[in-house]
């Protein structure tokens, strides 16, 4: 009898080709975390709720979104991902043959198993049943979240993914099983990926990938490092654990032991360089900072030659990121025709944009100088790739200057005041070991010891002749407990503060 395969853990995908399988996947389903992280063998929750907020334009907003699937069924995990991603290859050589996906959207369990990798046997069609079934059963509710790209808005809508699951057929060929499925996509995804409201993957890349969470990361890589253009990505780790319905921890190990091993994996495929797990400063908890691979970012640099890699082109917030927003704001508030501003935005990095008009205004604003078209100028600025001089000092860099000055007074009072701590610390532990080793009247006859001894000093006779014997006691006390310092060797304080987890405040 053949082996059982488990697919509910996961399993890796087989994929030894090296050339890319370009893959387009939903924009919503990513940025949702409809996928969670977790394998099938840790589910057991049957609805998830994730509130966050997010800038639109130049407003905060809070978003809402909640997944609710059955006790029976669960909630979609990673190995339901692997298989929407193999079943969005097939619907999208439906777009080759007529330009279009159109519903119904047929295939094979065999098809589906050789997209995968993996072997043929019984458990798997069921598993790919079960899949189908729990896609149609899993219902979102989007608090202005889910984003439909024909109609250019975000929704407050019940909705689906698939509108059914159909088993159509079942034979057996040869002693082997064979089955046909039949699925019918909701509306708006089915429009969502004609209007290619999509970010491209490469499916050899994540078939490389064997921990669920990283799994679950992927396509927010493509995402986060998509919005900043390569530059390094800075995520709050509770939040991303709430995406990927994963367990937050609070201990730096423990974080590292779990999604750190996921995010070595993008070092081990050259999809991050490096990642660093730190400390938040205006929150308590802690951030995760991803700095972009060399993979990840020649996969990223191909694709940009598609000129269909974000969908149509919209004036909506959802096409660009928040710092091409924030550059799109400055250039049209300086008179930069929309027209200009938005490919403007999209191209030049927020800093370059903020330096030049920056210059270019503090230009029109000389007593010897005339600008009759500010606006041109930073147009002309930008786009022949002239620097701001390195004597100017942009408000951008004033800003980081003073912001810079402050967060070093900061460092410098947190650590003044972990010295005090230390002090403290210290004294404690050397109050505990006078009184472990000496009684009251022990303590009398060694401080009266240490005086007898202190009159003897050439330096302090004078001192003992005018002092009192409370200062004389005081002193000998200070002496006294300066012994029992030195014999319990107690930590410096730059060890004992790595100890209490503050390393980062002697980092400059």
């Amino acid at each position: 009898m053949a082996k059982k395969l488990d697919l509910n853990t996961a399993p890796t995908l087989i994929g030894l080709v090296v050339d890319v399988d370009l893959i387009r996947f939903e924009r919503n389903l990513i940025a949702l975390g409809f996928f969670g992280a977790n394998d099938r063998s840790n589910q057991s929750k049957t609805t998830r709720r994730i509130e966050q907020e997010v800038t639109r334009g130049d407003r905060r907003i809070k978003v809402a979104w909640e997944f609710r699937g059955s006790e029976k069924l669960g909630l979609p995990s990673t190995a339901d991902r692997d298989k929407f991603i193999a079943f969005l290859k097939i619907a999208n050589e439906g777009r080759a043959r007529n330009g279009t996906i159109s519903n119904p959207i047929r295939f094979s369990g065999y098809r589906m198993i050789a997209e995968l990798g993996l072997s043929r046997h019984g458990e798997i069609y069921e598993d790919i049943l079960e899949w189908g079934k729990r896609m149609a059963d899993t219902t979102i509710t989007s608090e202005q979240m889910v984003y439909l790209a024909a109609k250019k808005i975000y929704t407050d809508k019940t909705i689906h993914v698939f509108r059914s699951f159909e088993r159509t057929g079942t034979h057996h060929s040869g002693g082997e099983r064979q089955e046909t499925y039949e699925v019918i996509v909701e509306d708006w995804l089915l429009e969502n990926l004609n209007h290619r409201y999509v970010i491209p993957e490469d499916f050899n890349a994540y078939k490389k990938l064997s921990k669920p969470t990283a799994k679950g990361i992927f396509g927010h890589l493509h995402l986060w490092f998509h919005a900043s253009d390569g530059r390094p990505v800075e995520k709050d780790y509770a939040d991303l654990c709430a995406l990927l319905n994963l367990t937050a921890y609070t201990k730096p190990s423990r974080i590292k032991s779990t999604i750190g091993k996921a995010l070595d994996e993008f070092v081990k495929i050259k999809y991050l360089s490096k990642w660093e797990l730190r400390t938040r400063v205006t929150k308590d908890g802690f951030k995760l900072i991803l700095v972009e691979g060399e993979e990840l970012s020649k996969f990223r640099d191909s694709q940009k030659q598609d000129k269909k890699l974000n969908g149509p082109k919209s004036s909506d917030e959802q096409v660009m990121s928040e710092s091409q927003m924030q550059a799109l704001k400055v250039l049209l508030d300086n008179g930069v025709l929309p027209a200009k501003a938005r490919p403007l935005a999209a191209r030049y990095e927020l800093d370059k944009v903020l330096d030049t008009v920056d210059y270019v205004t503090s230009l029109a604003q000389g007593r010897r100088n005339r600008v009759d078209n500010p606006a041109g100028l930073i147009i002309y600025h930008l786009e022949n790739g002239l620097s701001v001089p390195p004597t100017f000092v942009s408000h951008r860099k004033e800003a980081e200057r003073a912001e810079a000055r402050k967060q070093e007074q900061e460092r410098l009072t947190a650590i003044a005041e972990l010295q005090q701590t230390y002090l403290q610390w210290t004294d404690e532990r050397v109050e505990e070991e006078i009184k472990l080793r000496y009684s009251q009247a022990e303590l009398k006859a060694r401080l009266r010891q240490i005086i007898a001894e202190l009159r003897n000093n050439d330096d302090l006779k004078g001192y003992f002749r005018t002092s009192t014997e409370v200062q004389k006691e005081q002193m000998a006390m200070q002496v006294f407990r300066r012994e029992i310092k030195e014999e319990l060797a107690l930590p410096l304080f730059g060890e004992w503060a790595e100890k209490h987890e503050q390393p980062s405040l002697f980092q400059k």
